[in-house]
């Protein structure tokens, strides 16, 4: 009983043991998961970035070449009309409202391209800015708190357990005290009834042998003073 007791604390230990171990594993597990998980992510939002920037490079550099081609052709445009005016003699007015016509278009298209230059890193900021919100987002979603082993409840439970186990071992062994003593107790209560009946039986077959005896020693002095009284008739006691 007491190996029983043992055995059962030991197996109940060893599952607490092998629950944490499970628990460790998974654990190791999901920290993985979690890990190629936030590079992949982490990868996918670098390329992003990069083609963002590309894109904003390329943007860059056509309307830099859209301002320089614009430019020059309103210089040529105004270098042209001068030379037209001077060899036809042309002068004044009419020649000045032709040069700052091309200028004016040349600032206007100069701004549109500005204006639009301004609207596309608007557009880019919010994009980015969206983009890192939602990077931040799924890497929150993905690196969720992870549950660690219950060290403490393990080692409260199996300590429960050995309490437990050492208290009905103590118990059980108490248990196996008593019934050793009531069997004894009853060993020595039998054996002492055997005694006394034995007793019993010698004081009976004493007290019959007594009472043969008795009764035998009565019926000689019966039997004795029997034939006394018939020696008084005899024969011979008549003659004297």
């Amino acid at each position: 009983m007491c190996d029983m007791g043992l055995t059962a604390m030991a197996m109940s230990a060893a599952s607490q043991a092998a629950n944490v171990g499970a628990q460790r594993q998974q654990a190791k597990a999901q920290e993985a998961s979690q890990l190629q998980a936030s590079l992949s992510e982490m990868e996918r939002f670098q390329l992003a970035q990069r083609a963002q920037r590309e894109r904003q490079s390329d943007e860059e550099t056509t309307a830099t070449l859209e301002r320089q081609k614009a430019r020059r052709e309103a210089t040529e445009s105004i270098a042209t009309t001068i030379t037209a005016a001077e060899e036809a003699g042309v002068s004044g007015t009419s020649v000045g409202q032709a040069v700052a016509e091309y200028t004016r278009k040349d600032a206007e298209y100069q701004a549109a391209i500005t204006m639009q230059q301004d609207m596309n890193e608007m557009s880019r900021r919010l994009g980015i800015e969206s983009a890192s919100n939602a990077y931040e987002n799924r890497m929150a979603q993905i690196n969720q708190p992870i549950a660690q082993p219950n060290y403490l409840g393990a080692a409260l439970g199996m300590g429960q357990t050995i309490a437990g186990g050492m208290f009905n071992y103590q118990k059980q062994q108490a248990t196996e005290d008593l019934m050793d003593l009531q069997r004894k107790s009853i060993t020595q209560q039998t054996s002492l009834a055997t005694k006394n009946l034995t007793i019993a039986r010698q004081t009976s077959d004493n007290i019959a042998a007594s009472l043969r005896a008795s009764q035998l020693g009565t019926y000689n002095l019966l039997e004795r003073q029997r034939q006394q009284n018939l020696g008084y008739i005899t024969p011979s006691t008549r003659a004297q």
